[in-house]
Formats: structure tokens, C-alpha cells, sequence
């Protein structure tokens, strides 16, 4: 039985080069849950150790805390990277609908919107006009992605982007 959550609007199917990924088979309305990861949760000292598919397939919650998919693959962990994605974060774990999404498009998200650490850094195989060639866990503190993605980023990059615009900007940190 699969611990995550994932739309009866979608199915696994061949993504070419990228292997499997998650395909619409009816149009999924802007604002729709497509799904809500799950999984145990790690601290960065075990999760460091981990295999390389376990820490390639999870998501950073916070700054020492990962989501790891379950042992056994479920279509959740198939989500793919886009630089032009469809689906954004909502709160930590859920992945929503941007935008309406058509029959046969395939669902990704930009990793940028839930990763700061480089473990699962990688050459972007999207395909789309504009890819970032390298995808590393610094990319959410790219300015255009910020701007893009506003709204989108899981709650704990969202922190991290207002920390970090905190730091650049005194005066705000004072309020002055």
C-alpha cells in the first residue's frame, strides 16, 4: 500500500530520457493537490549515510530534517524536475497544480522549490527553453526563480528566502 498520495488524474508512463514520470490522463484544474508526499523523516547525520537512491528521492523539510521516500518504489517518488514546471509546493509536502495541466502533459516541479543542499545535484534533462543546464540546491536563491516561483517554494525555503532577504537588508531587519 502506498504511503503517499498521488491523483487518480495521472499515471506513470515512459518520460524518455528522464525514465518514468507522471503523466495527466484527464485536465487537472490550477490549485488542484496532485499530491502529498510521505515517508519517515531523518536527521542530516543519518541521512548523510544513506544510499544515494534514498537521498535522491526525498525531500528537504528543514535545515536538518529530510522526508525520505518509502524502501519500496511508489508513482510519488516519479515526479520529475522541470525548469518550467506545472506544480509548486504547498506547505512541505503536498504538490499542487500551478496552473491547469492538459491530458498527456507530464507533472514536475522545480527541485529548487524544496532543496538547499547539493545531495542531489544533476545535469537537468527537461528539455524546456531556458533550463538551467546544472540543477544544486543553491538555485532557490536565484533572483528570476524567486520572483517566478513566489508563492511556491516549500514553507522551509520560504524561511530561507526572507532570512536571507533579512541579512541583505538591515534596515527591514531593525524596521525601520
Amino acid at each position: 500500500m502506498p504511503i503517499s498520495f498521488i491523483t487518480s488524474s495521472a499515471k506513470v508512463n515512459s518520460a524518455g530520457r528522464k525514465g518514468r514520470g507522471i503523466f495527466a490522463t484527464s485536465v487537472i484544474p490550477a490549485g488542484t493537490t496532485v499530491a502529498a508526499f510521505g515517508g519517515s523523516i531523518t536527521h542530516r547525520d543519518e541521512f548523510s549515510i544513506l544510499p544515494e537512491y534514498r537521498r535522491t528521492h526525498s525531500l528537504q523539510i528543514d535545515e536538518d530534517l529530510f522526508l525520505l521516500c518509502p524502501d519500496e518504489d511508489e508513482p510519488a517518488d516519479l515526479f520529475n524536475h522541470s525548469c518550467a514546471p506545472n506544480c509548486g509546493i504547498g506547505g512541505n509536502i503536498l504538490l499542487v497544480a500551478m496552473r491547469e495541466i492538459q491530458v498527456g502533459e507530464e507533472l514536475n516541479f522545480d527541485y529548487a522549490m524544496s532543496d538547499a543542499d547539493d545531495y542531489d545535484e544533476f545535469i537537468c534533462e527537461c528539455g524546456e527553453i531556458g533550463c538551467r543546464g546544472l540543477i544544486t540546491g543553491a538555485d532557490w536563491r536565484r533572483p528570476e526563480l524567486q520572483s517566478a516561483y513566489e508563492g511556491w517554494f516549500s514553507n522551509y525555503i520560504s524561511a530561507k528566502i526572507r532570512q536571507d532577504s533579512s541579512a541583505l537588508d538591515p534596515v527591514s531587519e531593525q524596521g525601520l
